[in-house]
């Protein structure tokens, strides 16, 4: 959902919601424990994340004011779940 159109931002308000589901359960609680502290070091005033563990899945529900602030925040979520999977094989 977003609202279109103002005079500085082609798309404002942006709500983003994306699920990542994982081989197994313990894969999944692994990766949302280790991704979880960053929601208290990720904080500004363009983006808010929320995070939930379902089963074999991660929800990640992103709220942006604008584009850049959304894209930025999808790239470190992506980034830090990649960088905890490739922990997981070490």
């Amino acid at each position: 959902m977003c609202d279109l159109m103002d005079n500085k931002n082609i798309l404002k308000n942006i709500e983003t919601i994306f699920e990542v589901e994982f081989n197994s359960e313990n894969h999944a609680q692994i990766i949302y424990n280790s991704i979880k502290p960053e929601l208290s070091f990720s904080r500004n005033d363009r983006s808010t994340t929320t995070i939930q563990l379902k089963n074999k899945s991660i929800i990640i529900e992103i709220n942006s004011k604008d584009v850049v602030s959304l894209r930025a925040s999808i790239n470190s979520y992506v980034r830090w779940i990649n960088l905890s999977m490739e922990i997981l094989k070490i």
